[in-house]
Formats: C-alpha cells, structure tokens, sequence
C-alpha cells in the first residue's frame, strides 16, 4: 500500500467516525472528491461531503446506510472496515499503546505523539499536488520532445 493510498482510508476512515462532538470533515474543506485515486473512496468522501452540505454531521456508515439505503449497501463492508481499521482515532491510540508498553518493558522513556488529523490532510494535500506538478512536468517534456 503506498502512502497516499494509506493517507486516503485514514481521512475517510476519520470521517466516518465523526459526530457532533468533533466535525473532522471542517479539516478537509480543501480536499475534493476527484483527489482520491480508489473509485469506492471517493464515492464515500462524496457522501460524506454531501451530508455535511445539508448540515448531518454524523457521518459514520450506519448513518449513511440510513441516508441512502440501497443505493450504497456495496459499500457498506468498505465504510465499517474503513472506520475501524483506519480511523485517526484509532491509530493514535495504537501508536501511543504501543510505545507506552514498549517503554515499560525496555524501560526508555515515553513520550505521546502529538500528530493531528490536520497533518494528514497536509501530507495527502501535498502528495496529490505533488503528483499533479509531476504529470504537468511530463506532458512538457513530452511536448518538447515532439
């Protein structure tokens, strides 16, 4: 899995844990639908922006499932797998478990990290902006060399 793909399933993953108490899709205001390369990503990110349009800021998958029915029941095991397997949450609470229990065998000392989901959005933001530049560099060279 390459980065931007594991970027991808964390943002919607982080969005489909949201509630009342922690809007995350107010983080990825610049981030567009036709940024996400998987077609069932950028399907989800599309209902979630679109809910979020009509003010529903529950997004998580049983929500959506309520909202569309039918029309996303294909995506129903991506969403589910999507928030509990990526979500930003989650990982953190991971990654700091890891390293504290870590610390407490090896005896070293532990510190929290203290990463955002904002520097997700940053990082995928620049991966996609990165890749754009890339492609236009290409199709100038390619023109000179015409």
């Amino acid at each position: 899995m390459t980065r931007r793909e594991k970027l991808e399933k964390i943002i919607i993953g982080t969005l489909l844990e949201s509630n009342e108490k922690r809007n995350y899709f107010d983080d990825c205001r610049c981030i567009s639908q036709d940024m996400f390369q998987d077609d069932t990503n950028k399907r989800i990110f599309g209902l979630i922006a679109d809910m979020n349009r009509r003010g529903k800021i529950d997004t998580t998958p049983c929500d959506i499932l309520e909202e569309y029915g039918d029309q996303v029941i294909d995506i129903a095991a991506d969403m589910c797998e999507l928030c509990t397997d990526y979500s930003f949450i989650h990982l953190k609470m991971d990654y700091n478990e890891r390293h504290y229990l870590a610390s407490c065998v090896f005896g070293v000392e532990y510190t929290k990290t203290d990463v955002q989901f904002e520097d997700y959005v940053k990082q995928f933001i620049k991966l996609v902006y990165d890749k754009e530049e890339q492609r236009a560099g290409d199709n100038r060279a390619e023109n000179v060399a015409a």
